[in-house]
């Protein structure tokens, strides 16, 4: 068992977020949203679009947490609470009543049945009394899947509507398969969802590089500044050297969030021995007791490759993502 102490630290470092290039990039996409809305009195809003593990729920809690707590406050009406920001994952399977029951929930009003114009007309209400500044609907590509489709389009006209009688932006955020949704409205001359969604993020997994101005070694290392700092680690062993980022990208593909896992996992190890140091001996334990779908060595550890094992790995993968991107582009 850790000591307080060391669960501490490793709290406060799991909270920490590297707002690498196309990290800041998203996130100013969504102030943009909030700052248009308020300045042009008519909600335009952000989509955020990236695969599984890109950082895209995580993006949307930390934006989110940049506007005030929700408080209670005196009005005509007795008490209300402040709402300013909400976050949301869309329900499955996806409906205009779900959305609608979803929302008014997080509001703390727990509707009676009633029909959608009903749920939405007091949604309405209830996202004004609670001045709410921002929505965010995550897990968007819900409404992508086949028993959706015949509820799309109409989802998308009511979200449309909600945003126009509301005046409040509501952003998306979904995996790539959400692009889809962009180019199908794009073919729609004149598409009121187009027009609203005008600030649009692509959020990718890393790619290698052992370029210090690479994402990937820019996120490393400044995820390694902050380990040392919070741990008092000593040692040579850090997350942007090579003998360590090459089988750390093996283990994960670059998704942001089994990285982390692998990192998480292997400063446990070392704080479990009471050790001042980080091993690579550490870094193979986390993948021993981790379950890594996407692992690029299958069924091998990665932290027993040697380096030029890791490095064919990684290029043979790089060169199948990019087949797999001409072929798709044809």
């Amino acid at each position: 068992m850790l000591d307080e102490s060391k669960v501490q630290a490793m709290v406060e470092f799991n909270r920490q977020t590297v707002f690498f290039p196309s990290y800041q990039f998203a996130y100013s996409q969504l102030s943009k949203a909030v700052e248009a809305t308020e300045i042009r009195k008519t909600a335009s809003c952000a989509f955020i679009i990236g695969p599984s593990g890109s950082g895209k729920s995580r993006l949307c809690e930390l934006f989110t947490g940049t506007f005030s707590p929700p408080y209670i406050e005196h009005d005509e009406d007795g008490l209300v609470k402040i709402i300013t920001a909400l976050y949301c994952i869309v329900p499955a399977p996806v409906t205009i009543k779900g959305i609608c029951t979803t929302l008014l929930k997080t509001l703390g009003v727990y509707p009676p049945h009633g029909d959608v114009h009903a749920l939405s007309a007091l949604l309405i209400d209830r996202l004004k009394k609670c001045r709410v500044r921002v929505v965010i609907l995550d897990e968007i590509q819900r409404l992508l899947k086949p028993e959706a489709e015949k509820a799309r389009s109409v989802t998308l006209d009511w979200l449309v509507t909600l945003l126009s009688e509301s005046e409040i932006p509501i952003m998306l955020a979904g995996t790539e398969e959400c692009e889809l949704l962009l180019k199908e409205q794009k073919k729609k001359s004149h598409s009121p969802f187009i027009r609203r969604y005008c600030y649009v993020a692509f959020l990718e997994h890393f790619k290698f590089s052992e370029l210090e101005t690479s994402e990937y070694h820019m996120t490393l290392k400044v995820l390694d500044q902050q380990l040392y700092k919070l741990m008092k680690f000593e040692g040579d062993v850090h997350l942007h050297e090579l003998m360590i980022m090459a089988p750390l990208f093996v283990a994960s593909v670059g998704n942001l969030e089994y990285l982390r896992q692998v990192v998480h996992e292997a400063v446990i190890c070392a704080l479990t021995r009471n050790a001042t140091t980080l091993t690579r001996q550490d870094f193979f334990e986390a993948c021993r007791c981790l379950n890594l779908p996407k692992q690029l060595s299958e069924t091998t550890n990665p932290f027993t490759l040697t380096l030029s094992e890791c490095l064919a790995l990684i290029t043979a993968h790089t060169n199948e993502q990019a087949n797999l991107r001409t072929n798709s582009a044809r």
